[in-house]
C-alpha cells in the first residue's frame, strides 16, 4: 500500500497510530503521534485509516458559547488523556516575582516548502509554574477549541496541525491558562489573551527562525505575564530574533540542574562502554536498549519518582524504540520530551508513581 503525508495512519504490531509527517528516501515513513512523537517505521508496519484529503469537522463556539454545526480546513488532534496524579510535580514555594511565559510554536513540516507545508502547533512553558491550559482560534468571527490539559514546567505540548489555507482564515489564537504551585503562593488572575496572527506571512521561510525550543525553524508567538500584587499584566511579543541559548545547555547536552527527585541515565554509547568503534549499529542499539531496561527496572524497585533517559537526537531510532518498549512493557507509566532548559533536545522523561 502507498502512502502519502497527511495520511491517518495505525501502528500493525502495536496500539497507536498518527498522521504521516513525512517520508525519506530511505523508505521510512515519519507519523507524528497524538502526543507530538515523531516515529519513524517502514510501509509494512501501517495500517490506513483516513486518506489526507479527509479533514474532520470541528464543533465551533459563538462568543455566546452556543455550539453550532461547522467545517473547517483546520485539522485538529484527539485531545491527550490528562495523566493522573499531577500534583506531585507541581512546583512549590515560587517568589512574588515568578513570571508565566507561555508561547505558541509553528513549526513547518517541510522548512524547504513552506508554502504548502502543514504547520505544527506546540504549547511552550518555559517557566517554573505547571500550567492548565485551553487554547482556540478566532476564524471568522467564531472561535474554535483546539486543545486543552496541562503542561509541566518547562516543556511543550503537542496542539494539533494547520494547513496553510485553515492558518490564513485565523485571525487570533486564544490562550487561557492557570499556573499553579503549592505551598506558599502570590493570588493572581488567570492568563486570557489573544495573540494576534492576522498580519504573519506564514507562505514566507524567513517567517520561520532558529530558536531554543525545536530543533526546525519555528515561528514562536509569546506572552509574558508578571505576577505580583494580585495583578496579571499580559504583554505579546512575536520572535523576530535568534533567542539566545539557555545558560549551560545545548541542543545535545547534559543538564545545568537536576531534581532531587528524578534518576538520570546516559544511553550514548560512549557513556556505556569505552571501546565501541568496532560495535555495528544494531549491536549499539541492544546494549542502549538493554541498559533502559534495567535502569528502569531499577528505578521502580528503588521507588524513584521519574527518571530521564539520555539519548541524543541522532536519527531518531533510539528514542523511537525506548518509546516503543515503553508502550509495549510498561503501560502504566507516561512519558514525555524532558525539560528542553535541562537536556535540550535529547531526552524522554518517564513518570514512575
Amino acid at each position: 500500500m502507498k502512502f502519502k503525508v497527511g495520511d491517518i495512519v495505525r501502528f500493525l504490531n502495536e496500539k497507536g497510530g498518527g498522521k504521516i509527517a513525512r517520508i525519506d528516501d530511505k523508505g521510512y515513513i515519519f507519523v507524528t503521534t497524538q502526543d507530538g512523537f515523531e516515529m519513524p517505521v517502514m510501509a509494512n508496519e501501517l495500517i490506513l485509516e483516513t486518506p489526507a484529503m479527509e479533514i474532520p469537522d470541528a464543533t465551533v463556539f459563538s462568543r455566546t458559547g452556543t455550539a453550532v454545526a461547522d467545517k473547517t480546513k483546520v485539522q485538529l488532534p484527539v485531545t491527550p488523556a490528562v495523566k493522573e496524579n499531577t500534583t506531585q510535580w507541581i512546583p512549590e514555594g515560587l517568589p512574588r516575582d515568578a513570571s508565566l511565559k507561555l508561547m505558541l510554536g509553528l513549526v513547518p513540516e517541510d522548512a524547504d516548502a513552506v508554502y504548502k507545508s502543514t504547520i505544527n502547533c506546540h504549547l511552550i512553558n518555559d517557566s517554573a509554574f505547571f500550567v492548565y491550559f485551553m487554547v482556540g482560534y478566532q476564524q471568522q468571527g467564531k472561535l474554535y477549541y483546539l486543545n486543552s490539559g496541562e503542561i509541566e514546567p518547562d516543556t511543550k505540548s503537542y496542539l494539533g496541525d494547520f494547513n496553510q489555507t485553515g492558518l490564513s482564515k485565523i485571525s487570533f489564537f486564544h490562550i487561557q491558562a492557570l499556573a499553579v504551585c503549592k505551598g506558599r503562593y502570590y493570588k493572581g488572575s488567570p492568563l486570557d489573551m489573544e495573540l494576534d496572527i492576522s498580519r504573519v506571512d506564514f507562505l514566507k521561510a524567513q517567517t520561520y527562525k532558529e530558536n531554543e525550543y525545536f530543533d526546525e525553524k519555528a515561528l514562536i508567538l509569546g506572552s509574558h505575564t508578571e505576577i505580583n500584587s494580585g495583578k496579571v499584566v499580559p504583554v505579546d511579543f512575536p520572535s523576530e530574533s535568534v533567542p539566545a541559548e539557555p545558560t549551560g545547555t545545548s541542543k545535545d547536552s547534559r543538564p545545568a540542574s537536576r531534581l532531587s527527585d528524578t534518576m538520570e541515565v546516559d544511553l550514548h554509547i560512549e557513556a556505556l562502554r569505552e571501546d565501541y568503534m568496532h560495535l555495528s549499529p544494531g549491536e549499539i542499539l541492544r546494549m542502549q536498549m538493554a541498559r533502559f531496561r534495567s535502569a528502569l527496572e531499577d528505578a521502580i524497585s528503588d521507588k524513584a519518582k521519574r527518571i530521564v533517559f539520555i539519548h541524543g537526537i541522532g536519527n531518531g531510532i533510539l528514542k523511537m524504540e525506548l518509546r516503543n518498549e515503553l508502550k509495549r512493557s510498561y503501560p502504566e507509566y507516561t512519558y514525555q520530551d524532558a525539560s528542553f532548559k535541562e537536556y535540550g533536545f535529547g531526552a524522554t522523561l518517564v513518570h514512575l508513581r
